[in-house]
């Protein structure tokens, strides 16, 4: 029997029971149908995280229940002939991942539901503060939306090494590169924004040395294979090295926010961390704006140069 049956899923309300499809948020161990997750793909009380909010059998507008007897454990078996009722019911080939006690996934090998929410919860809602200076609970207050993603990934570069070994730096995302440089912006990483900007920009410097009838054709040809070949250096190197330079970043930022709230020990400082460090889509929009405006004017220069140069011919 799942420790969730009869626990209301806080985007739809409906409760949740042995065939269900079941996602835990990793910030505050709360259930939900899986389809109700992915429907806004963010735990369903994410307003509460900030204030440390933790699943414990009850959603934050519920009543605590009564404490229950405990019995002692032991796997029951659930007759799934009949039809299920549940709008959320979803069957799979190696067992039913909703009662954690006896599914197998479609290896064959026994999931263990309470052993995943307590790695999950560990990651993100650990205080306790590493070699980096920050804990698992300031990071994932900080990075805000995506953080299954970025645990992982800050789990990876935090992760103690033998002696002799480097720490690994390399954790792959195809958004940081193929969207560069509004994914930088949107993420808060101005500088980093500004420089993947730039070289937007210096992509159009052979066309504008051409038009002006600057360098020989081997030149230009020769500007336009280095600046073709930065731009895709650097969108491979943000895919794979983005992540990393993303972590920097924030502990960085963690620390000199930490710095306002007496090393974290003041209230609202987990606010200030969601406040301060969550992902800001306006960043992003006027990205997008000024790269095409950069884009526009360049080449808007490029055509009224030709034009006054076949005039004076």
């Amino acid at each position: 029997m799942s420790r969730f049956d009869n626990k209301l899923c806080p985007v739809c309300r409906i409760p949740i029971n042995e065939n269900s499809d079941v996602v835990v948020c990793p910030v505050c161990g709360t259930p939900h149908h899986r389809a109700c997750y992915l429907k806004y793909n963010r735990c369903g009380v994410e307003s509460y995280h900030a204030a440390g909010f933790v699943w414990k059998g009850y959603l934050p507008d519920e009543q605590p229940p009564a404490e229950e007897t405990e019995q002692p454990s032991q796997q029951e078996y659930v007759d799934n002939s009949d039809e299920n009722n549940d709008p959320h019911h979803a069957e799979y080939p190696g067992g039913n991942p909703g009662a954690h006690s006896s599914s197998d996934i479609p290896g064959g090998q026994p999931v263990d539901l309470d052993e995943v929410i307590n790695q999950f919860r560990s990651q993100t809602m650990d205080e306790t503060r590493g070699a980096d200076g920050v804990s698992n609970r300031e990071l994932s207050c900080f990075v805000g939306r995506s953080v299954m993603h970025y645990s992982q990934a800050f789990s990876v570069f935090r992760a103690p090494v033998q002696p002799g070994q480097k720490k690994r730096i390399i954790f792959f995302n195809l958004c940081s590169g193929l969207f560069a440089p509004i994914h930088q912006f949107y993420r808060r990483m101005d500088i980093a924004g500004l420089l993947l900007m730039l070289l937007e920009v210096v992509y159009y410097i052979p066309t504008l040395l051409s038009v002006m009838g600057i360098g020989s054709a081997g030149f230009i040809n020769g500007i336009q294979l280095l600046t073709s070949g930065l731009n895709f250096v650097a969108m491979v190197g943000m895919c794979l090295f983005g992540d990393y330079l993303y972590y920097r970043f924030s502990v960085k930022r963690i620390k000199k926010i930490r710095m306002n709230y007496n090393d974290g020990k003041a209230e609202g400082y987990y606010q200030a961390l969601t406040e301060k460090g969550s992902p800001s889509w306006l960043r992003a929009i006027i990205a997008i704006l000024a790269v095409y405006l950069a884009e526009a004017c360049v080449l808007l220069y490029i055509a009224n140069f030709g034009q006054a140069a076949g005039a004076t011919i």
